[in-house]
């Protein structure tokens, strides 16, 4: 019964481990400027080498402000990840939606989903950000980086 229980604590700290990890890895590849609160969801498929997945964050309500007031301005200064320095982790021009191309969910809502459902809603909420204004969005390699005002959320989804 006591390699039991010890067994059992094993395998919750193991995944209390996972759940810390994955949140500071993805924390990492948003831009220090991009006040980030709570984590909302993460869903993720990877492998060895690859992978792809979906982080969704609380946008801190201080960063959303500063967004309504400054608009696209704001990310003038998000053009790196928070903890990389490599070229990999630089953004592009940062760009208000909508975005011709995401007026049709199934153009970009893949990598949404890919790993698994992050919620009706919450898939509801960010795939309806992309096709009106008022969100901003960036592209880095094989990821895309979202950030809804109105909503409060931050979106980094990734494929490859």
């Amino acid at each position: 019964m006591k390699a039991l229980k010890v067994t059992g604590a094993i395998v919750v700290a193991l995944i209390g481990a996972w759940y810390l990890l994955e949140d500071y890895w993805y924390r990492k590849a948003i831009p220090e400027n991009i006040g980030l609160s709570y984590r909302i969801s993460i869903t993720s498929d990877s492998g060895l080498r690859e992978g792809c997945g979906t982080a969704v964050y609380k946008l801190g309500g201080k960063t959303a402000e500063a967004i309504k007031e400054q608009g696209v301005k704001f990310f003038e200064e998000s053009g790196q990840a928070r903890g990389h320095s490599d070229r990999y982790y630089t953004y592009g021009e940062w760009m208000e939606t909508p975005r011709d191309d995401w007026t049709r969910s199934e153009n970009w809502s893949y990598e949404l989903l890919c790993g698994g459902s992050i919620g009706g809603s919450l898939y509801d909420d960010i795939v309806e950000s992309g096709r009106t204004g008022g969100s901003y969005y960036s592209f880095k390699d094989e990821a895309v980086l979202m950030v809804i005002p109105d909503k409060k959320l931050v979106v980094f989804s990734h494929n490859g």
